[in-house]
Order: C-alpha cells, then sequence, then structure tokens
C-alpha cells in the first residue's frame, strides 16, 4: 500500500497506469505493478484518479467523505449528442416571467447545476448571492433606473462629450449614445410599473468571486450558462443581466446594496422565474463562422 497524508492507493491497485493518465498535476507513477505518489504538493482535488479507477483502489482524504458511491457515483446513462443539442436549443432568454415564485429547494437544485461547471485551476471558488422576492429586486430596479438617468443626462451634455474626449474615451462614449434609446425605453418603461431590465422575476442569482482568482470571469459566467441550461427541465426560465452587472461597477450604491464581500467581483446575474408564455418551437440560428488552420 502507497500512501500520502491525504492519498491512500490501497493493496487492491492492479496498476493499470490510468490514474497515471489522468492526473494533470502528474502524481503518480507505477512501481513494481502498482501505483504510487510521486508528488502530493501540487494536487488540486479534481477527483480523476478516483473516477478513473476500475478497482476502487484510491482514497483522498479531502474528497472521499462518505463512501465512494455517495461520493463518487457511477456514471449512468451516456447523454446522446442529439440529446444535449435539444436542450440548447431549447433554452431561450426569458424576457417576461410571471408572478409565480420559484421555491427554495428550486433554487438550491440550480446551484446545484453551477457547482458541477468547471473552473480554471480546478479553483472551486465561484460564490452565489441569491437576492429573492419582488420587493428587494424592485427597490434594487429603482436604483438601477436612478442610475440610467443620471447616465442619461451626461451622455446629452456637451460638457461631459468634452471631458470624455479629452480623456481618450471618446469612443466609448459614442457607443454608449447609440444605445441611449435603451436607457429611456427602460426609464420610460418602469416609470409605467412595467419592468423591463429583470423583466418580472421573482429571483436574481448573482455569480461573483475573490479577486485573487485564477480565472474568476470564466468561471462565473460557464456556472452561470449550466444554470441557464438546467431551468428549463425544472419548467424554469432565466436570462442573463448585463445591466445589474455593469451597474454594479459603476454606482457605489448599488455595491452596498448587494453587498458582496469586499474583495470579490461581480461576474454574472441570472434574473430566474417561471415564463409567462410557454415557447413551441425551436429557433434558428446563424452558421459560425469556422476555419480550420493548418500550421506548420
Amino acid at each position: 500500500m502507497s500512501s500520502s497524508p491525504l492519498i491512500e492507493i490501497r493493496d487492491s491497485c492492479i496498476g493499470c497506469n490510468k490514474c497515471v493518465d489522468v492526473c494533470p498535476r502528474y502524481l503518480f507513477s507505477i512501481e513494481n505493478k502498482k501505483a504510487v505518489i510521486t508528488d502530493f504538493d501540487p494536487c488540486h482535488d479534481c477527483g480523476h484518479c478516483i473516477a478513473v479507477c476500475p478497482v476502487d483502489a484510491i482514497i483522498h482524504q479531502r474528497l472521499n467523505v462518505s463512501t465512494i458511491d455517495e461520493d463518487f457515483p457511477l456514471i449512468g446513462k451516456q447523454v446522446s449528442y442529439d440529446e444535449i443539442l435539444e436542450s440548447i436549443r431549447q433554452r431561450r432568454s426569458i424576457r417576461l416571467f410571471s408572478t409565480r415564485k420559484i421555491t427554495k429547494e428550486e433554487i438550491n437544485q440550480l446551484i446545484q447545476l453551477g457547482r458541477y461547471a468547471p473552473t480554471g485551476h480546478n479553483s472551486r471558488k465561484v460564490c452565489y448571492t441569491i437576492i429573492d422576492g419582488r420587493e428587494q429586486i424592485e427597490y434594487l430596479l429603482d436604483n438601477v433606473i436612478e442610475l440610467f438617468r443620471k447616465m442619461k443626462s451626461r451622455l446629452s451634455s456637451p460638457f461631459w462629450m468634452i471631458l470624455i474626449t479629452l480623456l481618450g474615451k471618446r469612443e466609448s462614449y459614442m457607443r454608449a449614445k447609440e444605445n441611449l434609446y435603451r436607457l429611456n425605453s427602460h426609464i420610460y418603461h418602469w416609470e409605467k410599473g412595467i419592468d423591463k431590465v429583470f423583466h418580472n422575476s421573482s429571483t436574481l442569482i448573482l455569480l461573483h468571486a475573490a479577486k485573487d482568482v485564477p480565472s474568476p470571469i470564466e468561471d462565473c459566467n460557464i456556472a452561470a450558462q449550466n444554470i441557464a441550461l438546467g431551468t428549463q427541465t425544472l419548467g424554469l426560465g432565466s436570462t442573463f443581466i448585463g445591466y445589474l452587472h455593469k451597474s454594479w461597477y459603476y454606482s457605489k450604491k448599488i455595491r452596498n446594496i448587494v453587498d458582496l464581500p469586499d474583495d470579490h467581483l461581480l461576474h454574472a446575474c441570472l434574473a430566474v422565474g417561471k415564463p409567462k408564455n410557454k415557447f413551441r418551437r425551436l429557433v434558428s440560428r446563424p452558421e459560425p463562422s469556422v476555419v480550420f488552420k493548418n500550421i506548420n
């Protein structure tokens, strides 16, 4: 039997070399037809060695919490390509939710979908903040709309155009001004009690991570996409809310309302709820640009 402070290789090991093949940190080698641990220090807890072992010979103290079958259940039916494609194509960005509030159980189920998303360096540092209930969301929306009014005023001001030009930000200013009609629309509709920012959602899921995480933007958005794809399996729907993401960066007041940890940055926001309307058909998309490179 080979062991380290956290990994144990039982005598049942058959020396098949699979753990050596799959370990991204090169921790294993084969000696005398048995796996041995060469170096434990860089282990990043991916669990691949346990998942691939045909005889369940590897025990990892940080990963084996209960039984092998509870922590590492056997893989079930393989999902087909057609099933995956169908599920992806069924996802719609929902822009009108019903008044039905989603349950905490449903929220927890959605978080489980994000839990199993890949992360850079297997850091597993994506965090979730839930804003639940229309009263809280509408308070947040009031402040987002107030920010929109301030932005509208600045974008309409010749003084701000001169200042932004002097700061070398004219291109960003002009791009923002081209989208001024969107801000006007959101302000107009909310003044009439129509929520075109969060789309009448009952729940917001905010995904954030500490600044020192290796790839926080990618980690949070991949987890968010996992959740977005899974909402329809619960009879729910979702849409990404870029306006809150941008508002969080531009407004200290909104940062205070959302109240993330001081060292965290917000990277994704999903509005989640029960869609008011049911879609009957899939939607076509244009063919992507694909180039096969021959690199010599």
